[in-house]
């Protein structure tokens, strides 16, 4: 190691007060540029995809805080026996009535605890009248067929429902 340094001692007294000087602006430009293109670039990019990975990781996050207070909340909420169809019927007429539905939709006893619905409706009404029945009276659409009606909007209703954890 020692040979070395001399001989580069040797070259660089041989060399000219101005070569010295150019010869040391290049060499600090050079180490500037490595330290930017080996050191700076490389951890500024691993900066970068470090904070994507960190807002996509919170967002999943707080996706699953949420699954995990919503099923808090239903561990919470006493187990319900599934109502019989006789009994689940009125329930579904009330909710239909209360969520503005038309009139001419048929509900029919399925078996023990089944109830078919039928009729036609706006989709959106239906849309809005499944998602009450789910959160507010723990009834399940077990099978459904939407039919388009002439009328924009409109559909015909084939459904399935069972309160609970019910089977049709």
């Amino acid at each position: 190691m020692k040979a070395y340094k001399q001989q580069f001692l040797d070259y660089w007294q041989q060399r000219t007060v101005r070569e010295q000087r150019l010869l040391a602006a290049m060499a600090a430009v050079l180490g500037a540029a490595f330290l930017y293109l080996g050191v700076w670039e490389p951890a500024n990019a691993s900066l970068q995809r470090n904070r994507a990975a960190v807002a996509r990781l919170q967002a999943e996050q707080g996706m699953v805080q949420a699954l995990a207070d919503e099923a808090a909340k239903l561990k919470r909420q006493p187990a319900q026996a599934p109502l019989p169809a006789k009994e689940l019927m009125p329930l579904l007429q009330q909710t239909a009535k209360s969520q503005g539905l038309p009139g001419g939709i048929q509900f029919n006893p399925e078996g023990d605890s089944g109830v078919s619905m039928e009729g036609v409706m706006g989709f959106d009404d239906w849309v809005r009248f499944a998602g009450v029945l789910s959160a507010q009276q723990q009834v399940r659409v077990l099978n459904v067929k939407v039919e388009a009606q002439p009328v924009p909007g409109q559909v015909k209703i084939k459904a399935l429902l069972a309160h609970a954890g019910a089977e049709a």
